[in-house]
C-alpha cells in the first residue's frame, strides 16, 4: 500500500447558529469576525462572515490531546499550555536548540504535530506545525451571508429596599449567531512526523504510524463535532461537510483550491489526473462519508524522506 507524504482536505461545512469565533466584546456587545475577500466566482470583492485559522487549529490540537495518551506528552502539552515544550524544563534545559527539538518531538505527540517556538533564553528556535488550517470562509449567497446580534438580559437579586422590598437588578448583553455554508482548507504532511527540522533525520523511538493515526483520528472527531468560542450556549447545529480530500503519495505538493470557487472539485481532479501516478482524488459528501474515507486512510503509514 502507497505510502502518505501529504493531504489536505478541502471541503464545504455547514454550521448553524454558532458563535465559534469573534472580534472581542465592546461594552455589552460581542462582535463576530469579518473578513474582506475576492469573491472567485465574481471577481467582486466583498465582505464576509470568517472563522480564523487559529481557532481550526486549536480544534484540532484540542482534539489530540483528548486522543491522546498523556504519558505521551510534554509537561506544557499536558495542560495545553499555548508555549508547549517551552513551558517543559528537560526540553528547555538542553545544550542547543537540535538537541531541544529531538527532545520536544521524542516526547510529546502535540509537540510533534503542532510544532512549538522557543522565543527566548539561551536557545531559541521553532518548529513549524505538520497540520495547517486557513480561514473558514462563509460562502455568500447573492453577495451576503446569515449573521444576527441577539439581545440577552442577566437578572439578579439586589439587596433589599426600605419599601420596596428586594430590588432586581439587570444586565443587557449583546452576542451574535451565524449562519453558513463555510469554505474549509487544510493540509497534513505525514512526511514530517518525527523529523527533526534542524537535523533534517527521524527521531529514534517515535511511532510515526500511531501519531499519523492520532492526527488523522482528530480530524474526524473535529468535524464530528466543533468546538470553538460559546459553545456552551451556541454549540454548531453541523448539518453537512462536503468536498474532496487529496492524497499524495510521493513527494508531490498536495494541491490547495478554494471551496470558495464553484468548480473547485472539478479542478482538483484534473489536478490529480495529470500527477495520476502521484496523487488521488477523494470525494466525500456528507459528515458520515468523510469519517469513512479518512478511515480508510489511516490504514496507511506515513511516507519518510531520504537525504542519502
Amino acid at each position: 500500500m502507497a505510502k502518505v507524504y501529504e493531504i489536505a482536505i478541502l471541503g464545504r461545512a455547514t454550521w448553524n447558529l454558532h458563535s465559534l469565533n469573534n472580534e472581542g466584546t465592546v461594552g455589552n456587545v460581542t462582535e463576530p469576525r469579518n473578513v474582506r475577500i475576492i469573491d472567485p466566482n465574481t471577481n467582486e470583492a466583498i465582505t464576509t462572515d470568517g472563522i480564523s485559522g487559529e481557532m481550526l487549529k486549536h480544534m484540532h490540537a484540542e482534539k489530540l490531546w483528548e486522543l491522546s495518551d498523556k504519558s505521551a506528552l510534554c509537561n506544557g502539552c499536558k495542560r495545553l499550555e499555548p508555549e508547549r515544550g517551552f513551558k517543559d524544563k528537560e526540553i528547555r534545559g538542553s545544550k542547543d536548540f537540535a538537541t531541544a527539538a529531538t527532545k520536544a518531538i521524542q516526547k510529546c505527540v502535540i509537540c510533534d504535530s503542532h510544532g512549538f517556538l522557543f522565543p527566548e533564553g539561551k536557545i531559541t528556535g521553532s518548529r513549524s506545525s505538520t497540520v495547517e488550517f486557513g480561514w473558514a470562509l462563509g460562502l455568500p449567497i447573492n453577495g451576503e451571508f446569515t449573521r444576527d446580534i441577539h439581545t440577552h438580559a442577566r437578572h439578579a437579586v439586589g439587596e433589599k429596599g426600605k419599601t420596596e422590598g428586594e430590588i432586581t437588578t439587570q444586565m443587557v448583553y449583546h452576542r451574535p449567531t451565524r449562519s453558513g455554508e463555510y469554505a474549509i482548507v487544510s493540509v497534513f504532511q505525514p512526511w514530517r512526523i518525527g523529523l527533526n527540522n534542524v537535523t533534517m533525520n527521524y527521531i529514534k523511538d517515535v511511532d510515526r504510524d500511531e501519531r499519523y493515526k492520532l492526527a488523522l483520528t482528530a480530524y474526524q472527531a473535529m468535524f464530528m463535532r466543533a468546538d470553538g468560542a460559546m459553545t456552551s450556549t451556541r454549540l454548531p447545529h453541523a448539518t453537512n461537510f462536503s468536498g474532496v480530500i487529496v492524497l499524495s503519495k510521493n513527494n508531490v505538493p498536495a494541491p490547495v483550491i478554494s471551496p470558495l470557487k464553484a468548480d473547485y472539485a472539478d479542478e482538483i481532479k484534473q489536478i490529480a489526473n495529470t500527477f495520476k501516478d502521484d496523487l488521488e482524488s477523494i470525494e466525500f459528501k456528507s459528515i458520515a462519508e468523510f469519517i469513512g474515507k479518512i478511515n480508510n486512510l489511516i490504514e496507511r503509514s506515513p511516507f519518510s524522506i531520504t537525504l542519502e
